[in-house]
C-alpha cells in the first residue's frame, strides 16, 4: 500500500513538472536567437507597469500569472514563418491583427475549456520582432467584458 501511494505521488509530481505552457516551448526553442529575453512572474513584473497606463485593463493584469518577452533585431523572415507555424500547430486563435506602413501587430489566445490560458502578442516591424507571452487563467466571458469595457478603438483597419 505504501509503495502504491509513493508511485502515485511520484507520477503526479512528474506529470505536473512536465506540463509546460505552449508559448514556453517557443520561448525555449528561440531564446538563444533573441537579442533580449526575460521571463518573470507577474507579481514582480506588475510592480514596474505604470498603473495609469493600464487602469482600464487592471482586471486582466490581475489574472496574468507570468510574462515572457522576446526581442529580436534585424531577423530574417524565417523567424516570422516559424512563429506562424508554431501558432497554427498549437491552435491559437487570433483576436485581431493590425497592419500599418509595413508594421504588424497580432494578438492570439490559447483557450482550454472556456478559459484563456495564454495570450500572445506579436509586434513586427522592418527592424524588430517582439513577442510577448502572458500566462493567464481567465474565463473567456470575463475577457470579453474587459475588452468591451475598454476604450480600445481600432482605427485605420
Amino acid at each position: 500500500m505504501k509503495n502504491s501511494f509513493l508511485i502515485l505521488v511520484t507520477a503526479l509530481l512528474l506529470i505536473s513538472c512536465a506540463s509546460k505552457s505552449s508559448f514556453n516551448s517557443f520561448y525555449a526553442e528561440h531564446k538563444d536567437e533573441c537579442d533580449f529575453s526575460i521571463s518573470t512572474p507577474a507579481f514582480f513584473a506588475n510592480i514596474f507597469i505604470p498603473k495609469d497606463d493600464v487602469e482600464e485593463y487592471k482586471d486582466l493584469f490581475r489574472k496574468v500569472k507570468h510574462y515572457k518577452v522576446m526581442i529580436f533585431e534585424n531577423k530574417k523572415a524565417s523567424l516570422d514563418k516559424q512563429f506562424d507555424r508554431f501558432i497554427k500547430r498549437k491552435k491559437y486563435a487570433s483576436i485581431f491583427k493590425v497592419k500599418s506602413n509595413g508594421d504588424q501587430v497580432k494578438l492570439y489566445f490559447l483557450e482550454n475549456k472556456n478559459t484563456i490560458k495564454e495570450i500572445v502578442l506579436k509586434i513586427k516591424s522592418d527592424k524588430d520582432f517582439v513577442v510577448l507571452g502572458l500566462k493567464t487563467n481567465i474565463l473567456q466571458d470575463d475577457f470579453n467584458k474587459i475588452m468591451e469595457g475598454s476604450d480600445l478603438k481600432l482605427t485605420g483597419i
